[in-house]
């Protein structure tokens, strides 16, 4: 139903199990999301299952576990660590197949840990993090905040809506008694007690929304810099999980769109030479 389709007679009440597809019917319902938007969600779910995935890739403390490859045979680079003579314990990536296979599945490629993950990192800031790109990817921002400007409207003139029937109720009731039309008993107090947590309800959820802006007609370089700054530090030294997410996102856009350079710098750039 998320792009638009809903599907009647899937299932069978009794057994639960889906039927065949020539007695499915598909109904046509309003859209709640573009179809590529559904699309990416559903690749990103995918290729996080832990079935897919181990979830130690996903949200393991390696930078670029399941990201960086093997040059010479496409296999994935995962740690390897190694203890010098003073004691230090040094960590590396190293090409699975030869570690698994030896030299006949591999002829090997091994790399000091901070220093392919600074390779990657400053690569990928210089050639992504650019005024121009960030100037598009903010103005890209306000341009979806603003398209959901009319949903969040909508809205709150439910809530102004819901809000005024209420109140209007609460005086309707304390005008019956206080005309003597009625006794305040259990009941009424009951009745009195929901409409107030009704209308608290409306007016809580009301303070919560944030209308979205429009865009503004230009954006100011002294927040495209601290923009940048706070993206650099943040993918440079960061916390480990946004600093992956962010590298599989660069991944993601390259396996959807092969053609375009930032893509081609994302795939470059994380397989070891």
């Amino acid at each position: 139903m998320y792009v638009g389709e809903w599907v009647f007679n899937r299932r069978c009440s009794r057994t639960l199990t889906e039927k065949p597809k020539a007695e499915q019917i598909p109904i046509t319902v309003p859209a709640i999301i573009a179809l590529s938007e559904f699309e990416t969600v559903q690749a990103t779910l995918k290729a996080h299952n832990p079935r897919t995935t181990p979830a130690r890739v996903v949200t393991g403390p390696i930078l670029l576990t399941g990201l960086a490859t093997c040059t010479t045979c496409g296999g994935p680079m995962t740690l390897r660590t190694g203890t010098s003579k003073s004691g230090k314990v040094h960590r590396y990536y190293n090409c699975s197949t030869h570690g698994r296979q030896g030299k006949t599945g591999c002829t090997g490629r091994t790399i000091r840990m901070d220093t392919l993950d600074a390779l990657v990192t400053d690569r990928l800031v210089a050639e992504l993090l650019q005024p121009d790109r960030l100037r598009a990817t903010l103005a890209s921002l306000w341009s979806q905040r603003a398209e959901k400007t009319l949903e969040v409207d909508g809205r709150v003139t439910a809530l102004r809506r819901e809000i005024e029937a209420s109140e209007d109720k609460l005086k309707r009731l304390y005008r019956m008694v206080e005309d003597g039309l009625t006794d305040l008993d259990d009941i009424l107090k009951e009745r009195l007690a929901a409409l107030k947590q009704e209308r608290d309800r409306a007016k809580g959820a009301l303070d919560r929304i944030h209308v979205a802006k429009c865009p503004p007609t230009e954006i100011a370089p002294e927040m495209i810099e601290r923009f940048g700054r706070l993206m650099r530090e943040n993918v440079t030294t960061g916390e480990i999980p946004f600093r992956k997410a962010w590298l599989q996102a660069i991944v993601d856009g390259s396996r959807s769109e092969p053609t375009s350079s930032a893509s081609s710098v994302g795939r470059q750039t994380l397989k070891r030479p």
